[in-house]
């Protein structure tokens, strides 16, 4: 292993009363012999980090931060990198050797109090940590070795200090590591059983801390963004030492180590069942056929036949570029891309030792629970790899390992068996599972995020096989920092990206370098251009050049549609005001009553309840008037007929089309255009909506017509590096220089949000009666009354209570809508969700009318 036979600061020698001195208790009430000591929680996390470098094959990590950042370094050097980087694990919490920290933390009897004195332990580890092996650095034979060694030291300093907090900006710690060093220089005693003495003069510390900054900022004259190399660094380490301290604390807590860090190792295991499919065995056989060896399998104008095509030879291209890191698969909607991707990720971990783990990231959670339902079909009879594929997002709970619950106890054989509840929490918040399938939000949570929790999971990430699906969706004001930060992700932690959808920007067009991604499909052409994808709708304009009464013709266009009793209509607005009116309009059309239309809604505001009977409704009946919002674009599998759409960004458009014909067997389909609703407000900071590169232009309408999305890219790509090299807060070169190279982590993660929350939302929970897809009736106030229990529950133990939270969230999610005002009055309130005893009243037809909501001139608060 790469850190094998590392040297660790011996604290036996250089801490003295090690026996009575403690790193953790289980309550107030522990006895000293049943209290963990220190040197036993140094020796378990340093356990913990070193079984996470094993088992997550980290040492390749390792090699690529050695050579991107410690390039020059000699051996020596580089062997006492490594020492540094260990005992920033090892030393994390030496500073509980803190007096204060025993007598007021650890009830220790053994230790006096010392007043005007703190008992924090993080800054004081810092400080030993730093002043130890600051001496061992200057002693160092290669004096050329001494100032990127120097700044490492800090760095991992800096972490030590902050490893029960958030990383904030190194410049202030440069402030409070000084103050530390002379509080604990004129202090001695807090920490009187280290047998070394704080040496170091703090104005000296002040240069070695503006030589740092130097330093960091001076690696953009060797290498243009190399400064994010480091930031990756710190956020790895920092998640191996919070990682190491978190395992071996609830090993002490729960008295049950953790075992298993949730990878693949045994690739075949998954794989060979997936090539057991009918889709795979059908790939082999048309193979067979490439190859001359048979007929062709598939009748003429099958559309398995294209989607199998792209399967192979996106296979074959992948294999080709293997060792590349950043993929992209662009292809039709329709042509299988979730199949596709399955088969690649497989094939990754099959061709590459190192590779461990996959991740799914999605922007939507209906693409979430579609890709889940896929895997959970292609493993349907195999229940154990079926629990190792996890969804992580708000809506769905943590997953435990029982099968049925019987207050709290799980029955299995007839035998009782508690809960791990603990263990639950663990495998959650490090993403102990082999495959897990979770928001883009939370993936870039644990990119950019700065706290403690959204950190653990970096490690994890590492050696994986990520799938990024519809990148387009992302914020493209921060398209340029993302795909940079991507890059370098890939390239440091071994990562491998594959990037897919039908309208896929070429995002490393913004990078400065001459970097190419892999295309996957080397002749998008040929897919895009097939009639069965090409032709499979028509586009009619004429909506658009009207200017007058438009909803007025868009109604008699709907009703002149839904004569035909054998199709399904679409229809797409911009905002939920716009949807809901229509539909109620729609609702008071005699001619389509006599028709027999069955109207329905479906927007953003639906439950996953009522999402899902309406898309099974629309799935399994004819005859029917979808009314919807951009809610349908993406992640909904249904196939309608004739489609309507209110003009919003090119790539909503496409998404739109990907609804209509979907199978590629109707005939007749076409897709009607108008412009009603302003995008503004909804893709706010967005070049996408930009007049002139929207459907308002003919320009534009022969682009979709051709799918020839990359010349609308063009288009977009320059407009947003204009706005990257204009003098304002979006300034790239301001970025690179005053916040990544000053690792100023807060302005990082704000910078690199993908939702814009600064609106003011309120949560508000809706008593009523809500039937689920087996019937049966869920009430509102019962599922508020068991949140509040137990919330105000203080006997449950923590890990439970955060399982049987994740559950009851899971249900309260079906009653709770976000509105921008909250003017009525409410009987109850919970953190920031307010729960309305009737709120059947401000619901129509079962949909929420936020007309009927805002009406109301105040808020206050009423009883029961």
């Amino acid at each position: 292993m790469y850190f094998d036979n590392i040297k660790l600061f011996n604290v036996k020698e250089e801490v003295g009363n090690l026996d009575s001195i403690f790193a953790h208790m289980k309550d107030e009430h522990t006895k000293d012999e049943h209290k963990e000591k220190l040197v036993d929680h140094m020796d378990l996390t340093y356990k913990y980090f070193l079984d996470i470098c094993k088992e997550k094959n980290l040492d390749t990590v390792f090699i690529n931060i050695e050579e991107k950042l410690l390039t020059g370094l000699s051996e020596d050097g580089k062997n006492f990198w490594k020492e540094l980087l260990c005992n920033t694990i090892y030393m994390h919490d030496i500073g509980k050797i803190n007096c204060n920290f025993q007598t007021r933390k650890m009830k220790n009897k053994k230790y006096k109090d010392i007043s005007n004195s703190d008992s924090k332990h993080s800054m004081l580890s810092a400080c030993i940590y730093f002043d130890y092996y600051f001496k061992k650095l200057v002693s160092i034979k290669e004096s050329s070795d001494q100032p990127i060694l120097l700044t490492f030291l800090l760095l991992n300093s800096y972490l030590i200090s902050k490893h029960h907090g958030v990383l904030d900006n190194f410049t202030s710690f440069k402030d409070k590591f000084i103050d530390g060093f002379k509080t604990y220089k004129k202090n001695v005693k807090i920490y009187k059983d280290y047998k070394g003495i704080l040496s170091i003069e703090s104005d000296n510390i002040k240069d070695y801390m503006e030589y740092l900054e130097n330093t960091i900022t001076g690696f953009e004259d060797e290498e243009i963004w190399k400064s994010i190399d480091v930031y990756i660094y710190t956020k790895l380490v920092f998640s191996l030492l919070v990682s190491g301290d978190f395992y071996s604390t609830s090993h002490y807590q729960s008295c049950k180590g953790t075992q298993t860090f949730g990878t693949i190792d045994n690739i075949e295991k998954y794989y060979n069942i997936y090539k057991d499919r009918g889709i795979y065995k059908s790939t082999e056989i048309y193979k067979d056929y490439l190859n001359e060896k048979i007929k062709n399998p598939f009748s003429k104008g099958d559309i398995n036949e294209i989607r199998t095509q792209l399967f192979i030879e996106s296979e074959e291209v992948l294999m080709q570029h293997k060792d590349e890191n950043i993929f992209y698969l662009e292809a039709p909607t329709g042509s299988g891309k979730t199949n596709t991707s399955i088969n690649l990720a497989f094939k990754l971990l099959e061709n590459n030792n190192n590779l461990n783990k996959i991740f799914y990231v999605f922007p939507f959670n209906t693409l979430i629970e579609q890709t889940k339902n896929s895997l959970d079909d292609i493993f349907e009879n195999n229940e154990e790899i079926k629990k190792q594929i996890a969804v992580i997002n708000s809506v769905t709970p943590i997953q435990v390992d029982d099968i049925e619950e019987d207050n709290g106890k799980m029955k299995i054989k007839g035998f009782k068996h508690k809960i791990d509840y603990n263990k639950a929490i663990l495998d959650r918040q490090f993403l102990h599972y082999p495959i897990v399938l979770t928001s883009h939000v939370n993936f870039f949570d644990y990119l950019f995020g700065n706290s403690r929790e959204e950190v653990f999971p970096i490690t994890h990430i590492a050696n994986s096989v990520v799938i990024l699906d519809e990148i387009q969706s992302y914020r493209n004001s921060i398209w340029k920092e993302i795909i940079i930060f991507l890059k370098h992700y890939c390239k440091l932690l071994n990562i491998k990206l594959i990037i897919m959808s039908a309208t896929l920007p070429k995002l490393e067009k913004l990078l400065d370098s001459e970097d190419q991604f892999v295309n996957l499909i080397e002749n998008r052409e040929k897919y895009f251009s097939n009639p069965l994808f090409k032709g499979r709708v028509s586009l009619d304009f004429s909506l658009l050049d009207e200017e007058d009464d438009i909803r007025g013709l868009l109604v008699n266009k709907v009703i002149e549609c839904a004569q035909s009793e054998s199709k399904n209509i679409l229809i797409e607005f911009i905002k939920k005001k716009t949807a809901l009116e229509f539909f109620k309009d729609l609702n008071e059309i005699e001619q389509l009553e006599s028709l027999g239309k069955k109207i329905m809604l479906i927007t953003g505001d639906d439950n996953k309840i009522d999402r899902n009977k309406i898309i099974n409704t629309v799935k399994a009946e004819k005859n029917i008037i979808l009314v919807a919002t951009q809610v349908i674009e993406a992640g909904v599998d249904i196939d309608m007929d004739i489609g309507f759409k209110d003009i919003s960004i090119l790539d909503a458009e496409e998404q739109f089309l990907g609804r209509i014909n979907r199978s590629c067997k109707k005939k007749g389909s076409v897709v009607y255009f108008f412009n009603l609703d302003d995008v503004s407000s909804v893709y706010k900071g967005d070049r996408r909506k930009d007049k002139e590169i929207t459907l308002s232009t003919i320009a534009m309408r022969k682009i979709l017509k051709l799918k020839d999305f990359e010349k609308f890219y063009e288009v977009v790509m320059g407009n947003l590096e204009s706005d990257k090299r204009r003098e304002n807060s979006k300034n790239i070169k301001d970025f690179k220089e005053k916040i990544v190279a000053r690792l100023e982590y807060r302005e990082i993660t704000k910078r690199m949000k993908l939702i814009d929350d600064d609106d003011k939302e309120y949560r508000v929970f809706f008593n009523r009666e809500i039937e689920d897809d087996k019937g049966l009736v869920i009430v509102g106030s019962e599922v508020w009354n068991e949140y509040k229990e137990i919330l105000q529950d203080t006997v449950l133990e923590y890990g439970e209570k955060r399982v049987k939270l994740s559950r009851t969230l899971a249900k309260l999610d079906y009653f709770t809508y976000k509105v921008n005002r909250m003017s009525v009055s409410y009987n109850d309130i919970l953190g920031n969700i307010y729960y309305i005893e009737h709120g059947e009243k401000y619901f129509i037809n079962g949909k929420f009318d936020r007309e009927l909501f805002n009406k109301n001139e105040k808020a206050e608060i009423i009883g029961w």
